[in-house]
């Protein structure tokens, strides 16, 4: 079990520039912030550094751009940073980047999008040993990262002895939350489990099994556990590449206690993903159906189960944040998460912003940044991003 205090209460930061990778890749749409949950679980830190004096270097990533992309700028977040009274400088050149962090301390340094410089999907040394020169302290608070192998993440930090690279204060309200489920969850306990990402979460439920009651299977992971006992699918997802691990998991849940449930409803899209949204039962999937989320009566089968539980989690949204009509479902799953009264988790960005857009942000009982990353950590995956800036602690 990883240690949950960060050093940063009590590193003394006053005077140095503190390096800050975040993990401030906001849902956008038309050009705006759909929802600023991760920039609001950031404020801790940014406030505590702040605070003691030190000068914040701001670095993230958005999306997942090929190529410089203006849309994806970081410079969307300003607008956000100062309505919330932070000063904020931007700078896109890491030359001139070097220059500005010994500018005003309480001014914060954001850098352009990580993802627009080469080497920060590979891992680049060069690239590390630019951005290693921009602070004196290196801190990692982008908790939906800690799975990943990024330069920023990985590579950086490196270049910086272990007393001065460190977590923050969001990697560790998350890991204490995340341990909760890990430690000793209450009965009953159920996951809900969607999304596109199938062999992402087959570990996840592997390592919950044991002490899982209840599996609820959403789209699109449900396809691929359909397709393995050759029930039909029509045109959803199915990952080819997951169907043993599927059947395994199936196995190993009929020789014990656990019920997986799957959906006997489902709203389709005809055509394409994007084609008109019809109701279908699950047995009537055909040639064209294309599953998006579950229908009213599984939403009732669903919820009559989250609502006799313990200690619930969620991962994977069902539906589109942008096609609000989609989340109807989505709506359902988190009122019987609240109705229940269970300690219940929302892990992933789209999850949990979609928790926003439907008015559930203070009703769960916790909102986690990371979708991957909480699956992952839960799963037991290694997670080099976390251990570079946790080990000194062990």
């Amino acid at each position: 079990m990883h240690p949950i205090q960060s050093p940063l209460h009590s590193e003394h930061v006053a005077h140095k520039r503190v390096l800050l990778r975040a993990d401030l890749n906001v849902p956008l749409k038309n050009g705006s912030i759909i929802s600023d949950k991760r920039l609001k679980a950031l404020m801790p830190t940014l406030n505590l550094i702040l605070e003691k004096n030190g000068k914040i270097i701001l670095l993230t990533h958005i999306d997942r751009p090929e190529k410089i992309d203006p849309s994806l700028s970081t410079k969307i977040l300003i607008p956000w940073l100062t309505q919330h009274g932070y000063s904020v400088a931007f700078e896109s050149d890491l030359n001139k980047a070097y220059e500005k962090s010994f500018h005003d301390p309480k001014t914060i340094l954001l850098i352009e999008n990580l993802r627009f410089l080469p080497g920060e999907k590979t891992g680049d040394t060069n690239l590390a040993k630019s951005l290693a020169r921009l602070g004196d302290l290196y801190v990692n608070d982008a908790f939906g990262m800690i799975h990943r192998t990024d330069c920023s993440v990985v590579a950086l930090p490196q270049l910086f002895p272990p007393h001065k690279r460190i977590f923050g204060l969001l990697i560790e309200k998350e890991l204490k939350q995340a341990q909760v489920l890990l430690k000793n969850p209450a009965p009953p306990y159920t996951l809900i489990i969607g999304g596109n990402k199938i062999r992402d979460k087959i570990p996840l439920m592997q390592k919950l099994l044991p002490q899982l009651d209840f599996i609820l299977l959403c789209p699109a992971i449900v396809f691929t556990f359909l397709h393995a006992q050759n029930r039909a699918t029509g045109d959803s997802l199915v990952d080819q590449e997951a169907i043993e691990s599927c059947k395994k998991i199936i196995e190993t849940a009929k020789k014990s206690t656990v019920k997986i449930v799957v959906p006997t409803d489902y709203v389709v899209s005809r055509g394409s993903l994007k084609g008109p949204y019809m109701l279908k039962k699950s047995d009537d999937l055909s040639y064209g159906d294309y599953g998006i989320t579950i229908g009213p009566e599984t939403q009732i089968l669903f919820a009559n189960i989250i609502k006799q539980s313990k200690s619930c989690l969620y991962n994977g949204l069902m539906g589109d944040l942008k096609s609000p009509e989609s989340l109807q479902a989505t709506q359902a799953i988190f009122q019987a998460m609240i109705d229940s009264k269970a300690y219940s988790v929302i892990g992933g960005g789209d999850s949990t912003a979609a928790a926003e857009l439907l008015g559930f942000s203070n009703k769960i009982s916790y909102l986690s940044t990371g979708g991957g990353a909480l699956v992952a950590y839960l799963s037991g995956a290694p997670l080099p991003a976390l251990e570079l800036v946790i080990h000194k602690q062990n």
